[in-house]
């Protein structure tokens, strides 16, 4: 948990100049459904950009699935733009619940399609990585995610 606020404080400190220009942009997003890109084990989620531009994004966050939650930091990175939009995400997390609490490094790749003005439908997989004592001996979990995204 230490590690994710030092990171988080680096990023407040030492914002990358490139990813600050560009048009404005929704910094906040809430996503609804099974799972999620940036959050990762999440049902309801909530990310907020740090620094964006048209097709780079860093974000911080949290999300619960009520006996799991989950606080994250990362990239998001859109692979290509056109009717369906493709992405990928790499972020660090820590996972903590009923169960005890673990730090985890999550790679997403997914599709993105524009509903309504706000809402967007979101599906693709994510990848989990989770760190024990011993760094070469992780646990690792692979999932797909489906869910709807509202973007302010």
């Amino acid at each position: 948990m230490q590690k994710l606020f030092f990171i988080l404080i680096i990023l407040f400190l030492f914002p990358i100049p490139v990813l600050s220009q560009g048009e404005q942009q929704p910094n906040n997003y809430i996503s609804i459904g099974l799972l999620d890109s940036k959050t990762g084990f999440s049902a309801i989620g909530y990310t907020r950009s740090i620094l964006q531009n048209k097709n780079n994004e860093l974000f911080i966050g949290f999300g619960t699935m009520l006996a799991l939650n989950t606080v994250v930091a990362g990239y998001k990175k859109y692979l290509f733009r056109s009717f369906i939009n493709g992405y990928s995400v790499i972020s660090i997390q820590n996972v903590f619940g009923i169960g005890g609490d673990s730090d985890a490094t999550c790679f997403s790749i997914g599709f993105e399609k524009k509903i309504w003005k706000i809402l967007f439908i979101n599906m693709g997989g994510n990848i989990h990585i989770f760190k024990n004592r011993d760094f070469l001996d992780g646990d690792f979990l692979a999932f797909p995610f489906l869910n709807l995204n509202i973007r302010f």
